[in-house]
């Protein structure tokens, strides 16, 4: 089972959040966005979860990808892979909003370094 627990890992004692199994031990993530191959996120990340500034959510690798085509063929954008997981969160998003409600999407990144892995995994070549 994999779970994400808030323990302490740095030398001055910071809490943080971090992938690990139910023994503890920190897991190797992986991500079509190699950006976010890492196991957890800083101590001011936690802090704002904790205090109800932020909420976060998943996209699998799979949602990510298809997030980024569909940007790539309805605004000739290239999403990076890391950028394109936000993208396909709006999928579950949107119809929870009220009527009128504005979305703001942090679009960082460039999709042209992941052309190679957009082609494996069915871009067409039109979009790229």
């Amino acid at each position: 089972m994999t779970r994400v627990k808030k323990i302490s890992r740095s030398a001055n004692g910071s809490m943080s959040y971090l992938l690990q199994d139910d023994q503890g031990q920190i897991l190797n993530p992986h991500s079509v966005g190699v950006g976010l191959e890492y196991p957890g996120v800083g101590p001011e990340i936690s802090f704002m979860k904790e205090t109800g500034r932020a909420e976060f959510y998943t996209a699998t690798d799979e949602e990510a990808i298809q997030a980024c085509m569909r940007l790539s063929r309805l605004e000739g954008i290239i999403p990076a892979l890391e950028a394109s997981h936000a993208l396909a969160f709006l999928d579950k998003l949107v119809p929870t909003l009220r009527d009128g409600a504005k979305v703001v999407v942090n679009c960082s990144g460039r999709g042209d370094k992941d052309l190679d892995t957009l082609i494996q995994r069915g871009m067409p070549s039109s979009l790229c």
